[in-house]
């Protein structure tokens, strides 16, 4: 098929020299999941395929291009879309399947790009800069396009450029299955015409507000002032009006590994049974923790997320030491879905999340684990390779089914708690004020956020570090007390170093702590003496000075573009902690007590060692 190019002198436009750009080129592989069920089953093509759930509350991850003819796209409920094509066939996803077809692309592309970026499961960003001295990029770039055709079978578009902006855009322009270069200097003149839908982040909301100000074409924003857009779009308006002028100086990211792994379930019905959610979730973590253990990975931090009746997300998370282990993941998925469940509503969706992966194999603990267990995890394993994920499994669990698909991805005490304490029973906190001098310098920072981003909540709450959340009954707080002080008078005082904000992805900002072994020992012994079950208590190995939690993502997005930028530096010494108590997270904490540090205390200077 012929490819298209834009190349007219006497529409260029320059700031640099021809020397002086990049060469980005974005592929996308075309209907991905589409094309993959038509490899698999022939006789579908030339059909309207809708890929999707089938149920009417389903929704289309993907649709032929014969489908889009009846005004059907990807994300529109499956009930609407069978309505404008009653002929259309519906096919489940198969996402192994499309995992395995996205890998053999991704590793010709490894072999033949230099630097490439996997922005999603059907979509590549490749950096050919200086490869024209050498190559040609535009002939290299489709003799990759043409080679990933013979060899899998499935159709790819590519747009050139001098950036991913304009890159994607041509791609989206040339397709289906075929190709666009951009010459240098016409990035500008090739938006011009265009919808500014076709600018990536203008939404279907941002879309319409621009409508309302008459604005419909690129070109109209290009002649637009920034200071206009900004005033109007905030930080995104400048982005937009950038993007329009063909201006992206985004590098292409090398490609990593996944970050996360997740499972997610719409219900048919929505449902309140609290039995069939957690059943649900035990299934979830057994499927996603043999995924890890599959992939050779450990988790670090667990989420999970609640959609209600009326569309209302909740999430939750928390930070765990790398595990791959079902008991202890699933003791933690309930600890978090009973403190996050509390409205008793209808819910429409639950799921799973793993994040914070890193490469290695189960870690076994040595209070906890035995033989036995790290032999239970082999065998089961090598019965689901063997004869598939559902060969064995939790009793629990064997009453519930999950959706296999998901074409857009990617603490109550006990887990038998309903979710609310006993008339005696507290949640304890053991944590670490800075001292007072600090401490305003950082309630100073909270105030700025509270006030530069309309975001009151972050000004509540003293700073302070927590070392462990727990829950206990009040007949036994003098023996907590007891064994907290044994471990203090054990405790010699040391250095905290605070250095640079830092970021939980998505949703919060906080201050970090460098170089942290002397205080996660200090959490590990902590954990060590008070002996408490996972599923009762929480102790937090990334110690951290929290600015602001549970934002939005376009707060999000505002605040970390500051915070990046920010430097943060200041140090103290550890001398004592403080317990506290409260009855729910809505209470004032009541300070139990405070525990000094043993007076002796050891400084490192050069290669010495003092005591003071």
């Amino acid at each position: 098929m012929q490819s298209k190019s834009i190349d007219s002198p006497s529409l260029r436009w320059r700031t640099l020299g021809e020397e002086d750009h990049r060469t980005v080129v974005h592929m996308d592989l075309d209907s991905f999941f589409v094309s993959v069920s038509r490899l698999m089953h022939p006789e579908l093509i030339g059909k309207p395929v809708l890929v999707g759930g089938s149920s009417d509350r389903g929704v289309v991850a993907a649709c032929s291009y014969e489908a889009r003819a009846f005004g059907i796209h990807s994300a529109m409920p499956m009930k609407l879309a069978r309505r404008l094509c009653p002929d259309a066939l519906v096919v489940r996803g198969d996402y192994e399947e499309y995992s395995k077809r996205s890998d053999e692309v991704t590793q010709i592309i490894k072999e033949k790009a230099p630097l490439f970026e996997r922005a999603s499961i059907d979509e590549f960003y490749m950096d050919f800069t200086g490869m024209d001295k050498f190559f040609g990029c535009y002939q290299y770039a489709t003799e990759l396009r043409q080679r990933i055709m013979r060899e899998t079978g499935l159709p790819i578009s590519f747009g050139m450029s001098a950036n991913k902006t304009v890159s994607k855009v041509a791609t989206d322009e040339a397709k289906p299955n075929n190709q666009m270069k951009i010459d240098f200097g016409l990035e500008k003149n090739f938006l011009a015409p265009l919808s500014i839908k076709k600018i990536p982040m203008v939404g279907e909301k941002t879309y319409a507000l621009l409508r309302s100000m008459g604005v419909e074409k690129v070109h109209t924003v290009q002649q637009m002032p920034i200071e206009l857009l900004q005033n109007v779009l905030g930080e995104n308006g400048g982005l937009i009006w950038r993007k329009a002028n063909g201006i992206d100086n985004t590098p292409v990211e090398p490609y990593n590994e996944r970050k996360s792994i997740s499972c997610e379930e719409t219900f048919d019905k929505d449902s309140i049974d609290v039995s069939m959610l957690k059943a649900l979730l035990v299934k979830m973590v057994e499927k996603t923790a043999f995924q890890l253990r599959s992939e050779n990975k450990l988790t670090g931090c667990v989420s999970v997320k609640i959609r209600y009746t009326n569309f209302d997300t909740h999430t939750m998370q928390c930070r765990i030491p790398h595990t791959s282990s079902d008991h202890v993941l699933i003791a933690r998925v309930k600890e978090l879905f009973d403190k996050l469940y509390s409205r008793r509503m209808l819910i429409r969706l639950i799921g799973v999340r793993f994040s914070h992966l890193v490469g290695g194999g189960y870690q076994i603990n040595l209070f906890e684990d035995s033989a036995h267990i790290i032999n239970l995890y082999q065998a089961m394993d090598k019965m689901r390779i063997l004869f598939g994920a559902k060969a064995i499994q939790r009793a629990v669990g064997v009453t519930s089914s999950l959706r296999t698909f998901n074409p857009f991805n990617g603490i109550s005490s006990s887990p038998e708690k309903s979710g609310k304490l006993s008339e005696k029973e507290y949640c304890y906190q053991v944590v670490i004020y800075p001292p007072k001098h600090l401490s305003d310098e950082i309630m100073q920072e909270k105030k700025h956020f509270a006030q530069q981003y309309k975001f009151p909540r972050a000004e509540k709450g003293n700073p302070q570090l927590v070392l462990a959340s727990f829950y206990q009954d009040e007949s036994v707080e003098d023996a907590l007390v007891k064994a907290l002080d044994e471990v203090c008078l054990q405790q010699p005082p040391f250095e905290i170093q605070l250095n640079n904000y830092n970021f939980f992805p998505q949703h919060s900002v906080y201050i970090d702590v460098l170089h942290p072994f002397s205080l996660v020992d200090f959490v590990k012994v902590l954990k060590k003496k008070l002996a408490l079950p996972p599923s009762m208590a929480s102790f937090c190995f990334h110690p951290h000075l929290l600015i602001a939690e549970q934002l939005t993502q376009q707060l999000f997005q505002k605040a970390s573009a500051e915070y990046e930028k920010k430097e943060f530096r200041n140090s103290f010494i550890l001398q004592k902690m403080v317990l506290l108590r409260r009855k729910d997270e809505f209470d004032l904490p009541l300070e139990i007590r405070e525990f000094e540090f043993s007076s002796v205390m050891l400084v490192q200077r050069g290669s010495g060692v003092g005591v003071l």
